[in-house]
Order: structure tokens, then sequence, then C-alpha cells
């Protein structure tokens, strides 16, 4: 989060540069600096000074053109360009040959906007926007970052999306109980904050004249994200609920999540608890296991309570049967749901 609001903070004090790479998975937060940077640069709603274009349809050759154009009646133009492809790495051709042909028809297409990038325009800001990783060694990166700035939107961590969640809703002169907001993260999943800033306006439609939305309030309204729901099916399933686990798996069946699918999330839920267990008992402290798995730490700490209530044995069995179940139903022998019936009564008398 640090990074945006250091972009905001020199918007806010004037500080322009004449190009700027926005690029990561990030997408509502590169959002919100395009929107500030039409409020800094194209006051009164200076749309004629405005360009905004995809990259997936438009050349860089075009790109460098709309970016000499001189603005009218103001300090500069804004070019906005969306789904820019031209700094990430590109994907492998099958030969040697392929590759270095598609690589030199891609350089001779892109050294106008390298010219551009090597003597841009004072009287315009360029802003490519990407959700791919950036490929730093690629002369237009190179000549870009000379002039200009590449910030990388990274996804907030949990306790960072927990604090966005509390400011949001403290701008609209409302509080959020602390289990609350964490829930609504977890609840929210790998989602991003554009589907977290549509749950919060979902919310304070539902809170009304009160000041506070409680764990009660989110829980009710919030739809949980898949991995939430696998979530709670194993929660259920290792504490020997049965009927709620199959009702949860019924749930995720009537909005149309395949049985591969499902049992693919489930065994990497038990993995997850597997492999957290194992490295606390290689006394790995448990505040680095998140780190370790490159998990994020309620999805860790999930995982352990999962393994401590369970025990490794049935998860390990638990494991076993779901690559049984797999292979039985893509050849015929089961069907998804007995199958998966039979496996939560067996681990429930375990």
């Amino acid at each position: 989060m640090e990074y945006y609001q250091s972009l905001l903070n020199s918007l806010a004090r004037g500080q322009v540069y004449p190009v700027y790479l926005l690029y990561g998975p990030e997408e509502y937060l590169q959002e919100m600096a395009v929107e500030k940077f039409k409020e800094v640069l194209l006051p009164q709603a200076a749309d004629f000074n405005l360009d905004l274009v995809d990259g997936e349809t438009t050349g860089p050759a075009a790109v460098a053109a709309l970016a000499e154009n001189l603005p009218f009646l103001a300090e500069r133009r804004l070019i906005i360009v969306k789904n820019t492809p031209w700094f990430a790495a590109r994907g492998k051709a099958k030969d040697t040959g392929a590759r270095e042909t598609a690589d030199s028809k891609a350089d001779s297409q892109e050294v106008s906007l390298l010219n551009y990038l090597n003597h841009p325009s004072s009287a315009s800001c360029l802003v490519f926007l990407s959700r791919e990783p950036a490929d730093r060694r690629k002369k237009l990166y190179k000549a870009l970052t000379a002039v200009g700035q590449a910030i990388e939107f990274k996804a907030l961590k949990p306790a960072e999306t927990v604090s966005w969640v509390t400011q949001k809703l403290k701008a609209a002169n409302k509080k959020i109980d602390p289990a609350a907001a964490r829930y609504l993260v977890e609840a929210n999943g790998k989602s991003g904050l554009k589907n977290l800033s549509n749950e919060i306006a979902k919310l304070l439609a539902y809170l009304g004249e009160r000041d506070t939305v409680t764990f009660q309030d989110v829980s009710q309204l919030v739809v949980p994200s898949l991995e939430q729901n696998i979530f709670a099916v194993v929660d259920d399933a290792v504490a020997g609920r049965t009927s709620r686990a199959l009702a949860g798996i019924r749930e995720l069946l009537a909005v149309k999540e395949q049985p591969p699918k499902i049992l693919a999330m489930l065994a990497r839920q038990i993995r997850l608890a597997l492999q957290a267990a194992a490295l606390i008992q290689e006394g790995c402290p448990e505040r680095e296991v998140a780190g370790k798995l490159g998990l994020q730490d309620f999805v860790v700490k999930k995982a352990l309570q999962q393994a401590r209530q369970s025990g490794l044995r049935k998860l390990q069995w638990a494991l076993e049967q779901l690559a049984e179940i797999d292979a039985d139903i893509k050849s015929g022998r089961q069907e998804f749901l007995p199958a998966i019936e039979n496996t939560l009564i067996k681990l429930r008398l375990m």
C-alpha cells in the first residue's frame, strides 16, 4: 500500500513525470491512481486533453504519436494505455528461430515508442497500465525508468487489506468490528480490492443509520469466496460435522462449481494443513510458516487449526481418498457426491 500512497503524495505535490508504468495484480488501486492523474492533470473535466486507448488494439507507434500531440489550453495532455503488452516478458516460442523472428518483429514495431521514451514530451503524461509482471531487462523498461517511474502494484497483505477496509469505512463515517473486518477479508479471498469495494458498498447500504459493521452483518450479507467455502467444508469434515460438510459441497455444486475443481481445492487445503504441520514439527516458529509456504497468515492459521483438530494420519488418509475419487470419477467407476459422502462418513468414524 505504501507504493500507492507514495504515488498519490507525489502527484498532490505536483511532481509529475512524463511517463509511468503501473503494473501488477492490484487492478483496483491502478484504477484509483488513474483517477488521481485525471484530477491533477485535467482540471474542470478537460477530457479533450485525455486519450484512453487499449494496448491490445493500438500499436506502440500510434501511442507515441498521441503523446507527441500538444495540449489544448492546458499544461499537459494525459494518455492512458490499458492492457499494455510491451513491457511484459514475451511468451516462449516453440523453437529458437520462431522466437527470434517474433522478437525482431516486436522490436521493429516498438522502435517509435522507444524513440519517444528516450525524448518524451514535457507537455504529455503517458501512463501505461498492465496486470502482468514487467521484464526489467527490456529496452523499453530501461528507457521508461530513465525518465519516469515504473511502480509495481502488488496485492495487499491481509493486515494491509484489513486496514484498507477500516479506512474505507471510516471515510464513510462508519466503523467495523476487528473480527468483522478480518472475516470480510477472508471471505473475499483472492478476489481483489475491486470486489471488496463492492462488498463494502453493499454493507453500507445494508447498515443504514447504524454506525458500526458487526460480524453478523458481514456473515449475513457477504458471499464467501470459493476458498472460504472450502475452508468451511474441511473445518466441518475434520470436526466430524459430516452433514454440514456435505451441505457445503452441495452449495458449491449448486453455484456450478465442477467436481474436479472441488476435489482439487479440498486436496490443496488438506495438503497445506499437512505442510504447515510438518514445518511446525521440524521446529519452524509458527509466525514464519506463512513466509516459508508463500501464503497469507490467515490461510496458514486455518490450516494449522485443521491439522491439530484432526491429526496428521486422518489428513493423509483423506488426501489419498480424494486422489482415488478423482481417478474413479474420471474413469466412470464412481459418481462424485456418493463417493465424497462415503469418504466423509469414514473420516468421522476414524
